[in-house]
């Protein structure tokens, strides 16, 4: 019983209506969206571990306000460019509806935000019961 107090690393993912929690290890974490002014797809794909998040791959398809410049090469449909960039322990995005956003953790869906809203990761140390009821 006492087990379930035990402190442990996870990701945690929150907007206004759902919450989700895995354990840290392995855990990749995918954000699909449409851009808000190219209305164009971009993935952004992130490393989680008990250090923080670290984008590692960007992935879009067309070019303009707020989107990559420099290619480092195509995959299928997309441009792409491998990055590694901190984003600390902390990251807040905002969704519209028009972004039909897509929260993916090791290529499961965890969450669709039907916005406008905004989504809240975090990597944090919580008890093992909580992160097992999805609550940190």
């Amino acid at each position: 019983m006492i087990l379930f107090f035990f402190p442990v690393n996870s990701l945690v993912i929150e907007d206004k209506e759902k919450s989700y929690a895995t354990l840290l290890g392995e855990v990749w974490l995918k954000i699909e969206y449409n851009h808000s002014v190219e209305h164009s797809e971009v993935i952004e794909i992130i490393e989680v571990n008990s250090s923080g998040m670290f984008v590692r791959k960007m992935l879009w398809k067309d070019f303009g306000a707020g989107l990559p410049e420099d290619i480092q090469g195509r995959e299928g449909d997309y441009y792409y460019k491998l990055v590694d960039q901190s984003l600390g322990k902390s990251l807040d995005y905002w969704f519209i509806p028009f972004n039909r956003a897509k929260i993916i953790v090791n290529n499961r869906t965890v969450l669709t935000p039907r916005g406008p809203e905004l989504v809240h990761f975090r990597v944090k140390t919580c008890p093992l019961l909580f992160v097992i009821i999805g609550r940190c």
